[in-house]
C-alpha cells in the first residue's frame, strides 16, 4: 500500500501532534479522536496554523470509531492512552470489528517490568485512592477516589453498615459510577460484591471511569491482544538522551543498555511499545 492511501487514527490525540507529523510525512488520511473538546479544538487550530489538512476531529470516545466500519482504517495509534481505558475488553472488541488486517501501536509509561518507574507510578495511584488532589487553596481539587465511591454508595444504601460499606468501597475500586450503582443493586439483591482487583494499586476515578496508570504485566497485555485476534510484540521504549551535561551523558549509556539487553532491557525502559498485528 502507498503512503499517500494510508487511513491512519491518533487516539486519544491530545493536542494534534503525533498525527499532524504522521501527515507532514505523507501519510494520506489522518483521523484524530480525543474525549477532551478542548483538545480537538488544539488540533484543528494547529493543523490550520502548520498548514497540515486532517480528515475529522472527533470529540468522543471508542464507541464513535465503529462509524469507519464501511471504510475502516489501516492502523491506530495512542499515545499514553492505553493505560487509561476504562473498559479494554470493549475497546479491543471495537477495533476488532473495524478491520481485522488493522494494526495498532500504543505506547504506555506503566511498565510493569520497570520497578523504579513502576514505584513512582504506584505513588500517583495510592495518592488519588487516598489522599486526593489540592492545588492552589483548593482552586483545583478533588477527593480520594475511596471517598467519591463511599457517596455513592451511601446514596444507593443508605442503610448500609460502617464494615459492609468499608467491603464494598474496597471491591468496588476500579469500578466506574454506573457499575457501582449496578454492584450496589446486586449487594442489596443477595449480598454479592465484586471481586477484588488483584494488584495492589490499581484503580480508577469513579466518575470519568479513567484509570491512573493501570499497571498490566506483559503476559495480561499478550493475553488481552490474542483474545481479540491480535498478535503482539513489545519493544522498549527510550530515554530522551539529547540534554546537556551528565544527565544526558547518563541517558545516552541508559538507552545503550536497553538496547544491548535486549527484552531484559525492559527493566530499565522509561516506556514500552505495544505493537499489534
Amino acid at each position: 500500500m502507498r503512503k499517500e492511501d494510508f487511513f491512519l487514527i491518533d487516539y486519544g490525540a491530545g493536542n494534534g501532534l503525533l498525527g499532524l507529523f504522521a501527515k507532514y510525512c505523507g501519510f494520506g488520511k489522518i483521523v484524530q479522536v480525543d474525549t477532551s473538546s478542548g483538545c480537538c479544538f488544539s488540533q484543528q487550530i494547529l493543523s490550520k496554523k502548520l498548514g497540515l489538512p486532517i480528515q475529522e476531529n472527533i470529540n468522543g470516545s471508542y464507541e464513535l470509531l465503529e462509524k469507519f466500519a464501511a471504510n475502516p482504517p489501516d492502523a491506530l495509534i495512542a499515545t499514553d492512552v492505553i493505560e487509561h481505558i476504562y473498559d479494554l475488553d470493549k475497546f479491543f472488541a471495537t477495533l476488532q470489528k473495524l478491520n481485522k488486517q488493522l494494526i495498532t501501536v500504543f505506547t504506555t509509561a506503566s511498565n510493569d517490568r520497570n520497578w523504579w518507574k513502576k514505584k513512582k507510578l504506584m505513588k500517583v495511584q495510592k495518592n488519588d485512592e487516598w489522599k486526593g488532589y489540592d492545588i492552589n487553596n483548593g482552586n483545583e481539587s478533588y477527593e480520594p477516589f475511596r471517598i467519591i465511591r463511599s457517596n455513592i454508595i451511601i446514596k444507593e444504601l443508605p442503610q448500609i453498615t460502617y464494615s459492609e460499606l468499608r467491603r464494598l468501597v474496597t471491591h468496588t475500586r476500579g469500578l466506574r459510577k454506573d457499575d457501582i450503582v449496578e454492584a450496589c443493586s446486586l449487594y442489596k439483591e443477595n449480598g454479592t460484591v465484586p471481586p477484588l482487583i488483584l494488584h495492589p494499586t490499581n484503580t480508577c476515578d469513579p466518575i470519568s471511569g479513567s484509570w491512573t496508570e493501570r499497571f498490566l504485566s506483559f503476559r495480561e497485555y499478550k493475553e488481552l491482544f490474542n483474545k481479540y485476534g491480535f498478535s503482539l510484540i513489545i519493544k522498549n521504549g527510550f530515554y530522551n538522551e539529547f540534554q546537556g551535561g551528565i544527565k544526558g551523558k547518563i541517558l545516552k549509556m541508559l538507552n545503550v543498555m536497553i538496547k544491548k539487553a535486549g527484552k531484559k532491557g525492559s527493566v530499565l525502559s522509561p516506556f514500552i511499545i505495544l505493537i499489534g498485528k
